[in-house]
């Protein structure tokens, strides 16, 4: 009778570990199929791919330098202004604060009173004015005095001046205005004197010649 074989148990027992290594295998393939995979960019699933940048192309037309989408050339001026704060021209206007106004002599009433002593000189000097076209008043005394004199409302300088080249030329001297106290005429001129706007006053000097 013959006995019967061995090797059974030893066959199973290294078969276990090639199992486990083809499983080993297998894992260690399947890893280095999904690191391949992610390296390539594709994402898995329910993942969203890394965020890109998109640039604009310049297409010619200028915009893209502007800055500002107009087109123009980002100079910022219409070619409107000319540079200047006048009038536009690169003049400069200038204009009289104050201006100067002149009375007509029809509309500047003068009273010529005598302190000069002379008799009548008031009435002399008075119609030397007539033709010029001055209102004139009717001439007055005044208190004797030296000095001549040419007195003038506030205002009527200008007036007082036209006056002074008619009756003494070149003398500006004998300007002033009316002083607050009032000019010492006659009684019975004061209305006149203030109705005047020029008052002429006759002294001794003879500055103004009334023989």
């Amino acid at each position: 009778m013959t006995a019967p074989r061995g090797g059974i148990g030893p066959s199973n027992a290294a078969a276990a570990p090639r199992a486990l290594l083809l499983i080993v295998v297998a894992v260690l393939l399947g890893a280095a199929l999904l690191w391949k995979g992610l390296d390539d960019g594709t994402a898995p699933a329910g993942q969203d791919a890394s965020p890109t940048t998109t640039v604009a192309s310049d297409d010619g037309s200028g915009d893209a330098a502007s800055g500002d989408g107009s087109g123009d050339d980002g100079s910022g001026d219409d070619g409107s202004g000319d540079g200047t704060a006048g009038s536009g021209d690169g003049t400069t206007t200038t204009s009289t604060l104050f201006p100067t106004v002149t009375e007509p002599p029809s509309e500047v009433q003068v009273l010529v009173a005598n302190g000069s002593g002379i008799p009548r000189g008031a009435g002399t000097v008075t119609e030397l004015l007539v033709p010029k076209g001055y209102a004139t008043l009717p001439p007055a005394n005044a208190q004797r005095t030296e000095a001549t004199m040419i007195y003038f409302r506030p205002g009527m300088v200008n007036e007082a001046r036209a006056v002074m080249e008619i009756l003494a030329p070149d003398s500006p001297d004998l300007l002033a205005q009316i002083p607050p106290t009032g000019v010492a005429v006659a009684e019975n001129a004061v209305d006149r004197l203030e109705a005047a706007d020029i008052v002429v006053i006759l002294g001794a000097d003879e500055r103004i010649y009334s023989g």
